[in-house]
């Protein structure tokens, strides 16, 4: 199964809508990265790890899972890049692991360590371009019937095929 890891706040900052989003609330942004992140990776076919710095609770919502640096439990790390590279060096298939980040340190040891790597903004751009494919799919698909059934098409017949001198 492929795994992506994301490098939270650097996608939130390389992001325009998340930034405008930001400066608002910080949970808001993250909570609306977190909201593209389960409409999107629905399926389950794709493991999603959301790193973010700073303190936190782990959670894990069907293959989305979001971690920091600093836990309750377990080890803690200084920071996300230390989590990240920890995530990494944990994995034994690194070809299956993809890793979303603009920051030039864990793109390199990503790429050394033989994992894939996007940039956040090129990643977000792809699940833009998706999402949006799909809601013009979705659109078409609720405006165009694929089936019309035999009583459809007989009202269908009736209104059009009826004279219009009695009204």
């Amino acid at each position: 199964m492929e795994t992506i890891i994301v490098d939270a706040y650097n996608l939130i900052h390389k992001v325009k809508e998340l930034q405008v989003l930001l400066k608002q609330s910080q949970e808001v942004a993250v909570d609306i990265m977190i909201a593209k992140f389960q409409s999107h990776f629905i399926s389950g076919k794709t493991k999603i790890v959301i790193v973010f710095d700073g303190y936190g609770m782990n959670k894990q919502a069907g293959n989305i899972m979001i971690k920091f640096a600093k836990t309750d439990v377990g080890h803690h790390y200084e920071n996300a890049d230390d989590l990240i590279k920890a995530t990494i060096d944990k994995t034994r298939n690194k070809k299956l692991i993809k890793v979303v980040s603009s920051d030039n340190s864990i793109t390199l040891y990503a790429r050394d360590s033989g994992c894939r790597i996007q940039s956040s903004a090129s990643f977000w751009g792809e699940l833009k371009e998706k999402r949006t494919r799909r809601n013009i799919q979705l659109g078409e698909q609720n405006e165009k019937p694929q089936v019309v059934t035999r009583s459809e098409l007989e009202y269908l017949l009736k209104q059009f095929t009826r004279k219009n001198g009695g009204n």
